[in-house]
């Protein structure tokens, strides 16, 4: 069977286990504890315990269950199929209540200050129309066909503005240019430009800016 070279990290992890004194590979004996470090006692006692905390380090789960660094890691991984993420910030943390109470308060305006915004690649094409492509033919000639164009290398990042009326604005990124803080900024001031042209009453109100399927508050 072939073998691999052990990671970094892990090389990193047995060398201070050495340093402390550590003297073999092997896993510590413990006392009352199945011989079995993946049993399915001990699968049960992690999946309990990081489900009850879900920030809780592997290092924490040793002192806890007195199991070792590997046997937590390929319990976690290998049978729980779990993995650590880091959340996803938002700028405010708004309660279901909060949420609810926003909507019921006036259903029909909270649908009319969404403004929702997305990006996407267009590339560009030259596809010939219906009509450049018709040709002569005898009633017994063989029907013609037409292949689907294929995009081209070349490409441009669009960002468009919606809402429940329709398109509001598009923008298309100019060539070499980069989708930064002070583009976006300016770009804003151009949506809220189109918003006052051709929805009225709209930035009064307050606009609900739903971006990138991001969360609407």
């Amino acid at each position: 069977m072939e073998s691999f070279p052990p990671s970094s990290a892990t090389v990193k992890r047995w060398v201070k286990e050495f340093q402390r004194g550590r003297e073999s590979f092997e896993d510590d004996a413990r006392s009352g504890r199945p011989s079995t470090s993946t049993s399915p006692e001990n699968i049960d006692t992690v999946h309990k315990l990081v489900m009850e905390n879900r920030r809780i380090t592997i290092h924490e789960l040793e002192e806890t269950t007195g199991l070792s660094y590997g046997s937590i890691h390929n319990i976690i991984h290998g049978k729980l199929h779990i993995s650590k993420v880091c959340g996803r910030w938002v700028p405010r943390m708004l309660t279901d209540d909060m949420k609810l109470t926003r909507y019921n308060a006036n259903p029909g305006d909270f649908y009319f200050r969404i403004v929702t915004s997305d990006e996407t690649w267009v590339y560009h094409y030259d596809p010939e129309s219906k009509r450049e492509s018709m040709k002569w033919k005898h009633a017994t000639s063989p029907k013609t066909k037409k292949f689907k164009a294929t995009r081209s290398t070349k490409k441009v990042m669009m960002t468009i503005f919606w809402d429940s009326k329709g398109v509001i604005h598009i923008d298309y990124l100019p060539h070499g240019t980069t989708m930064n803080g002070e583009y976006y900024a300016k770009l804003l001031n151009q949506v809220r430009q189109s918003i006052k042209m051709k929805r009225r009453g709209k930035i009064r109100r307050g606009i609900l800016l739903h971006q990138d399927n991001a969360p609407v508050y």
